[in-house]
Order: C-alpha cells, then structure tokens, then sequence
C-alpha cells in the first residue's frame, strides 16, 4: 500500500488553533490541490477530533468513484450520526474503534457505516499496522491520511508514511495546546524520522512541499 499524508500548517507548524475550532489554513489553490491528492486515493483517513470539527465526508471534486472515508476513534464520543458525514450516500463510511459501542449506539451508526473494533493488542501498541492491513483486505491501494496530529503520529512513529505533502501558509497561530503536524509522544534524538524533498512549488505566499520517505533514523 501507498500511504501519504496531506495538510495545511502554519509558519509554526500548528494544523488548528488552540480550540481546534474549523479554520482553513490554506488559499483556494490549497483546497484544489487538496482535491487533486484526494482523487489519487481509495480511501482517506481522519481522527475523531477532525471530524468533530469539520462534521462533513471528505470527497474528491470530479473523481468517478469516492475515496472511502476511514474515521479513527476510541468511542466516538461526541460525534452524532445524524451529521452531515453519515448523510452522503455517495460515499461508503468505515468506523474503526478502539473500544466497542453499545448495541444501541452501534445499530445507529451501523445504519450508515461499517463498524470495526480494532484488536485490544494492536490499538494498545499503535493501531496503524492493524488499520493497513484491514484496508488492504478492502482492496485499498492508496491511502491518504488527513491527520490530525495524533493519527499522523500512529503512522510516523514507525516511518509508514511514503510521502508527505505540506502547504506552509504565512500564518502563526502560536500556542502550546495548539495540534501540530504530528503530536504523539514524540522521538528521542537517534529515533527522528528523516525526509527527502521531492518537490518544492511556489504559489503567492504559500509553498507546497513534498517530501519522500527515507530509512535513515536518528542523526
């Protein structure tokens, strides 16, 4: 499987503002190549706290078929499945959860999407192996992950990621609680991923970065 991440940052590399509230970082020319990336996918995958904040589906402008959208989630805690996301009948909805629902919540969201509780081992441990393998068993082939910073991490921490696509935008929104790129526990210095740059393009006062993976660790 390809995996590749996509996200809008500030100069300070926060992806939100302190009260994670919805604030498109990115111009319109970041929002099209948003939807660029988004055709080249199978499926697409976010956290709880994402959709918290956005509460739509993440759809591709003019690709044939839709990606499907993958959401990461302890227990769905907060999230309604009388939101907008549950509503597109275009586009199929697969839950992964980490601890199981109710009978009764899960018939409500099941009404509307595949639910799957994650093996208790493999959520402990870092549940992005168990997430792969169960989208290669649905025939995924590319998968982009739209953050947030704690999902990224899940697939950082074990240098899964083939590429990262960043749009650096001239903005700073400053704060300690504030979700970055990629959150998590963080590495000691010999654990730090390290990137190529691939591509580095200019539009007004944004960059659109990409970097490939490397194998090198460390220093």
């Amino acid at each position: 499987m390809f995996i590749f991440s996509n996200l809008a940052t500030s100069l300070d590399g926060k992806i939100a503002t302190r009260d994670r509230s919805l604030f498109p970082l990115g111009t319109p020319a970041d929002r099209r190549q948003m939807h660029v990336l988004r055709g080249r996918a199978d499926a697409i995958l976010m956290g709880a706290s994402t959709l918290r904040t956005h509460r739509r589906f993440c759809h591709a402008q003019g690709a044939k078929k839709q990606p499907i959208n993958v959401i990461l989630s302890r227990d769905l805690a907060g999230i309604s499945p009388e939101w907008d996301f549950f509503r597109e009948p275009a586009v199929s909805r697969l839950l992964l959860l980490t601890e199981p629902l109710s009978p009764a919540r899960a018939r409500r969201f099941s009404r509307s999407s595949e639910l799957v509780v994650l093996p208790r081992g493999a959520a402990r441990r870092s549940p992005a192996p168990a997430i792969i393998r169960l989208l290669e068993e649905r025939g995924v082939k590319r998968l982009l992950v739209e953050g947030g910073g704690t999902v990224l991490w899940h697939f950082v921490k074990d240098n899964l990621l083939d590429e990262y696509h960043v749009t650096l935008t001239p903005r700073l929104l400053g704060g300690a609680e504030a979700p970055t790129l990629v959150d998590g526990a963080g590495f000691s210095p010999s654990e730090v991923v390290n990137l190529r740059l691939k591509s580095l393009k200019r539009l007004g006062d944004e960059l659109f970065l990409v970097y490939a993976k490397t194998r090198k660790r460390g220093r």
